[in-house]
């Protein structure tokens, strides 16, 4: 991370990477996409998980060489991947309120961020990869900058939670296909209603500190026969002892 982006997720708690993907990745991934979606649904959103297992494409998202370098400054070296979705949706479709923060209402032990001497660590931090465009008003992510460090996130207001009212604190970033948003859980954050004529496509890659999960079940490499000696590090299960670095050198 530059400096400047370092300076940009401590203050916020989000950043934006501006053409991670290239088009014929983003193409590559769209087909995927479609192989598994085949019929659009109005007014909806459509989740499913395991993207990682769609093709090669999707499991290269483990350990993209654009992300990686992000993961090792915000969660350690021996990070791991945690469990990974996708949400689409088209125009009019809902896919739920602000959430997160640290304090999280349902007391979520992993929804933290920390800094010290120099050294930023958070606890379940996303790699959001976006397959379309979102323009400010299209909706999708949102978030409330500087969250993941107040004190009162649970004094946010349920409306504002809902999207009924979007005060000038709550941000919605415009993005462009190919590009991802790193954020860590402890900021409050949620996705709008989509409010574009074209589908609302993202993978959401989430992943944790080597010794914590969120998920209640582990990857399995028997699930990834082509999967790298690296990405089966990054797939392990959480531990402490002898765990080693997910990135080797």
């Amino acid at each position: 991370m530059t400096p400047e982006e370092k300076f940009m997720f401590d203050l916020e708690g989000y950043i934006v990477i501006k053409n991670v993907l290239t088009p014929e990745e983003v193409a590559a991934l769209n087909a995927l996409a479609d192989q598994r979606f085949t019929e659009k649904r109005e007014q909806a959103d459509r989740r499913m998980s395991a993207v990682s297992q769609w093709g090669a494409e999707a499991q290269a998202l483990i350990d993209h060489p654009k992300i990686v370098p992000y993961m090792l400054e915000l969660l350690g070296p021996k990070f791991r991947i945690d469990h990974d979705y996708c949400i689409f949706m088209t125009k009019g479709g809902r896919a739920g309120g602000l959430h997160g923060g640290e304090g999280h209402s349902d007391g979520e032990g992993d929804h933290w961020y920390r800094y010290r001497y120099g050294v930023m660590r958070n606890g379940l931090t996303v790699v959001t990869f976006f397959l379309t465009h979102a323009d400010q008003g299209d909706g999708g992510f949102a978030c409330v900058p500087g969250s993941h460090k107040s004190n009162f996130a649970k004094n946010l207001p349920d409306d504002v939670r809902m999207f009924e009212r979007v005060p000038h604190y709550v941000t919605q970033p415009a993005v462009e296909a190919g590009d991802a948003l790193i954020f860590t859980e402890a900021l409050i954050h949620g996705t709008m209603p989509w409010a574009a004529d074209h589908e609302r496509r993202a993978l959401l890659y989430k992943f944790s500190p080597g010794h914590s999960s969120w998920a209640n079940t582990y990857y399995n490499p028997a699930d990834y026969p082509t999967a790298t000696e690296q990405q089966i590090r990054i797939m392990a299960a959480p531990s402490v002892g002898r765990r080693p670095n997910s990135i080797e050198g």
